[in-house]
């Protein structure tokens, strides 16, 4: 716990004492889950790629139980304020019980974000997804999960708030399922984010609350913090903290990852596109 609290002030202060870069506009368009898990409703440029490189997640679920997870991604600006994400989580369960962790693939995760608006004076950013969570390796779960969400995005004069919501019908369950412990039955979010244009940095916080997709379950609670520093104009690195807040064991979650965007050579169109 204390390391958990070291590290993310060791994070902000590095952050914090970067010198200034040239303004950029990537730093403070958040992915789910990079640094926070409500994001923005924002996509990428389209015709533009975003690759999460090194996305490292360190769940402390309870005492001698954690979960280690990489789980790289690549976005796809393929059309006007739309884009195709494709992920391929990888996790390492530790549950105390087996003589080493259990190394597998998480399953296998495709999206579709719709950005329905630009943001105005009136209007805030709105945007919708569809995706589904495939049973692909050994720590997958056993049946496909398809999942719908919904994102808003209203810029203040001290910063931005995002609203971000997702259901997965189907069935529920067992709670011996290899993937029941990263899906939801709903899950809403709140976050609040400022940025420091000058120092192209971005800091947020958010309450999340999800219902686990199993019978009876109880509505969790967590909690977390996050920055994210562009380092390059193509380059973007973030790290978060987060906390469960709800009745029960005390699970914390440490984040750290990379975006890097890119188009492949000879690519019309790249950082010309409409959102």
């Amino acid at each position: 716990m204390h390391i958990c609290f070291r590290a993310s002030n060791a994070l902000l202060l590095i952050a914090l004492a970067a010198p200034a870069a040239r303004a950029q506009t990537d730093f403070y368009n958040t992915d789910r889950g990079r640094p926070l898990r409500t994001e923005d409703a924002i996509v990428i440029e389209r015709r533009s790629f975003e690759l999460q490189a090194a996305p490292l997640t360190f769940q402390r679920v309870l005492r001698g139980v954690s979960h280690w997870g990489i789980a790289p991604e690549l976005a796809w600006g393929f059309a006007p304020r739309t884009q195709l994400e494709v992920a391929l989580p990888l996790a390492v369960e530790d549950d105390g019980t087996r003589p080493r962790a259990l190394v597998a693939a998480a399953g296998l995760e495709v999206e579709l974000l719709h950005q329905l608006n630009t943001e105005t004076t009136a209007l805030p950013a709105l945007a919708l997804g569809a995706g589904v969570h495939l049973p692909v390796g050994g720590l997958a779960p056993s049946r496909a999960i398809p999942s719908v969400r919904a994102l808003m995005t209203r810029t203040h004069r001290w910063g931005r708030v995002h609203l971000n919501g997702a259901y997965s019908p189907g069935d529920d369950l067992a709670l011996s399922d290899p993937g029941v412990a990263d899906a939801s039955r709903w899950q809403a979010g709140l976050a609040v984010d400022r940025t420091f244009v000058l120092r192209s940095l971005l800091v947020g916080a958010e309450v999340v609350a999800q219902s686990p997709l199993v019978a009876d379950g109880q509505t969790e609670w967590r909690t977390a913090i996050g920055v994210r520093q562009q380092l390059s104009p193509r380059l973007a690195m973030d790290a978060g903290i987060g906390r469960r807040i709800s009745e029960g064991d005390a699970g914390w979650t440490l984040t750290m990852g990379a975006a890097y965007s890119f188009a492949p050579p000879g690519m019309p169109g790249f950082n010309r596109g409409a959102r």
